[in-house]
């Protein structure tokens, strides 16, 4: 199997690397930068360099574009032509419709359906490539046609199941919508809240200087970078403006009843506590047991070890409080009731103290 990834930035290389660790069978191509690639290559990454773009896609079985989404749009165009039906193309935008419309006016010559896996870091590059990225991550899926649903289906989610991420079939229309809704409206109102405070900030009145709590982690991704932004504001603003309104309405209705918000704030406790906890998307979510971990030597790799032997697979791990001399409490996620309940039992048994979070 030949899969050619275009762009080895953090979601190219993490999958190119993911992919290597789960099938060494696959041969992994990529196509970037020169100097980029050739890092790849250096690094392991990938294992051939795509010199000669769109040619060396012909006969891929698979080809992702993981590049910023004018340049997905370009490739499109590119590729026309110099693939055919064998060849399935995604992208991993944050945009659908787009995408869809052109392959429809150019008659695309491969299969081409859309993707969006909903993960991501701070860390951007090459260098923050991580194997682990796309495990647990919600993955959506756009435009699956009878003529592309044999690839789709073959291929490409097979792929993902193997990447432990998590398949959700959705049409272009309600993915950017949804998007607008959960992802660049949040995206905006971070930026009005950090806008709003840093201008009022000057040493009589230090905004900032108290902003340092839940502010800073409310607004974390006001910083995100504005190149990456503009064609996503620019490809869904009918859904982003529509995001707006209803946000504008909703404050206004705030503003007339400020006395009395209860219901505001019932609904939304009710509904923040049907969002998936462990999941890095929206949906299927896994479940948690807390363990405390006392600190010795070895603790760690004993209590994996003990769920390893019993062939229990750990979904998700994070450290939530450390204390030295003390111990810790990890969080482990596991897929279903079952294995958390077994793997509490296990646990128990060798002494750790594990129970099911609520």
């Amino acid at each position: 199997m030949k899969i050619v990834i275009s762009g080895l930035g953090l979601m190219g290389s993490s999958l190119a690397l993911a992919i290597k660790n789960k099938r060494p069978d696959i041969e992994v191509w990529g196509f970037d930068f020169p100097s980029v690639a050739k890092q790849a290559v250096e690094k392991k990454i990938i294992d051939k360099l795509v010199t000669q773009w769109p040619d060396q896609c012909a006969g891929a079985d698979l080809v992702f574009l993981a590049t910023p989404i004018q340049i997905i749009e370009k490739q499109l165009w590119e590729l026309n032509g110099a693939i055919g039906r064998e060849t399935l193309v995604t992208d991993v935008g944050s945009t659908k419709q787009n995408v869809h419309r052109i392959v429809r006016e150019i008659n695309f010559s491969g299969a081409f359906v859309g993707g969006h896996p909903m993960t991501g870091s701070e860390k951007s590059g090459l260098e923050a490539a991580n194997p682990l990225l796309y495990e647990n991550a919600m993955y959506v899926l756009t435009g699956i046609t009878e003529e592309n649903r044999a690839s789709v289906e073959g291929k490409l989610i097979p792929l993902l199941d193997e990447l432990k991420a998590r398949v959700l079939i959705l049409s272009p229309e309600a993915h950017d919508e949804i998007m607008a809704m959960i992802s660049h409206l949040p995206q905006l109102i971070a930026l009005n809240l950090v806008n709003m405070v840093g201008k009022k900030n000057d040493p009589e009145k230090p905004f900032l200087d108290l902003a340092a709590g839940g502010f800073r982690d409310l607004t974390r991704i006001a910083s995100s970078n504005f190149a990456i932004w503009k064609d996503i504001l620019e490809r869904n603003q009918d859904n982003i403006k529509k995001a707006i309104k209803e946000l504008i309405e909703l404050f206004e209705n705030q503003y007339l009843k400020i006395d009395d918000l209860s219901e505001d704030f019932h609904l939304a406790n009710y509904y923040r506590n049907q969002i998936p906890k462990a999941s890095k998307g929206f949906l299927h979510p896994l479940i948690d047991v807390l363990v405390y971990v006392q600190d010795q030597p070895g603790a760690i790799a004993r209590m994996s070890n003990a769920l390893a032997a019993r062939g229990i697979d750990i979904r998700d791990i994070e450290l939530l409080k450390v204390r030295e001399k003390e111990g810790g409490v990890f969080r482990i996620s596991f897929d279903n009731y079952q294995q958390a309940s077994e793997a509490i039992e296990i646990l128990n048994a060798n002494k750790f103290r594990a129970f099911l979070r609520d």
